[in-house]
């Protein structure tokens, strides 16, 4: 069955803030990469994960960040549990393009959009190739509120 979104929960922990007691912004991007790798996870490939995502051999795939951006509204502190969402927003022929949004209960904390492309080789010099068809066919494009402005429910 295909997939399109995924979410998870993480609480923040003490040396993930700053002096000011609220989560220093660099630690939103490794959320961002647990919730990647949690993504390919659900897709329930067959195999170990890292012959989809992650691995560091020349067979296994890798997806680098082209191109990351998040947009901080308010600022998470020690001991919040974040429930974190990532949802495909494209599917291009190599990449892969990511909403993702960071909440407290219902406030709202950070949104933004990650790309990823397909890669294989990370001995030496990466080389993209198209998504293959194991994995674009257990993939949607779900739309967030965020993208449609609608609410989802």
């Amino acid at each position: 069955m295909p997939i399109g979104e995924h979410f998870l929960q993480k609480r923040v922990e003490f040396h993930e803030t700053d002096r000011a007691g609220m989560v220093h912004y660099s630690n939103y991007f490794r959320y961002l990469d647990t919730a990647v790798g949690e993504f390919f996870r659900a897709l329930a490939l067959p195999g170990p994960l890292t012959r989809y995502w992650g691995g560091t051999k020349d067979d296994e795939l890798d997806w680098p960040y082209v191109s990351v951006s998040c947009e901080f509204k308010r600022p998470a502190h020690f001991d919040d549990l974040l429930h974190i969402h990532i949802w495909v927003k494209r599917i291009g022929n190599k990449s892969l393009t990511f909403g993702f949004s960071f909440r407290k209960e219902s406030e709202e904390l950070a949104v933004g959009q990650a790309i990823v492309v397909c890669s294989k080789g990370v001995q030496g010099q990466p080389r993209t190739l198209e998504i293959p068809q194991e994995i674009r066919e257990r993939l949607i494009v779900t739309l967030s509120q965020n993208d449609s402005g609608k609410k989802m429910g």
